[in-house]
């Protein structure tokens, strides 16, 4: 949009504010935000716009970002599998066992120990379920869930500025 006075404004890809860019500034010329300080390159086609001149540090993002994605999926697979306080019903398994050894003098047999096997099961799977639905576990894979959402979004927008950066 030009103004009728030699110049036109863009706004800076960086910070948003709009850069006023001479009439003297051609296609692929640098220019640098006055706010900000990015240097960007100047697009005339049917709008004037400006796109980021140096793409490196965005090549570093993006692939810091790709790293952070990586290990935020690889994160959120291990939580969801882990067996976390469920191994606790080992335990219980293991108690209730001495409990019938010790107090109520039952024999040690096969039977004591499959009944020692289905008690430390089921108390292992009602641990899990309730730390899944109730406690750490369902709200570190909600944050990890959330997290990984918006390196998703950032990535985008970094692979955007990327492409919008290549067309000059």
């Amino acid at each position: 949009m030009s103004n009728g006075g030699g110049f036109a404004k863009a706004r800076c890809v960086y910070c948003r504010e709009e850069v006023q860019v001479f009439d003297r500034y051609a296609h692929g010329d640098h220019i640098k935000c006055g706010k900000c300080g990015t240097k960007h390159k100047v697009v005339r086609g049917e709008r004037l716009r400006l796109v980021l001149a140096d793409v490196g540090p965005l090549r570093e993002a993006l692939s810091q970002n790709e790293t952070l994605l990586v290990r935020l999926e690889s994160e959120i697979a291990r939580t969801r599998y882990s067996f976390g306080i469920g191994a606790n019903g080992i335990a219980v398994g293991v108690v209730y066992a001495g409990y019938q050894v010790l107090a109520n003098r039952t024999p040690v047999d096969v039977t004591l120990l499959w009944q020692a096997g289905v008690v430390a099961l089921v108390c292992a799977l009602l641990l899990e379920a309730a730390n899944w639905g109730f406690l750490a576990k369902r709200s570190r894979i909600t944050r990890l869930t959330r997290e990984l959402e918006d390196a998703r979004v950032e990535g985008a927008r970094i692979r955007a500025l990327l492409r919008d950066a290549a067309k000059v």
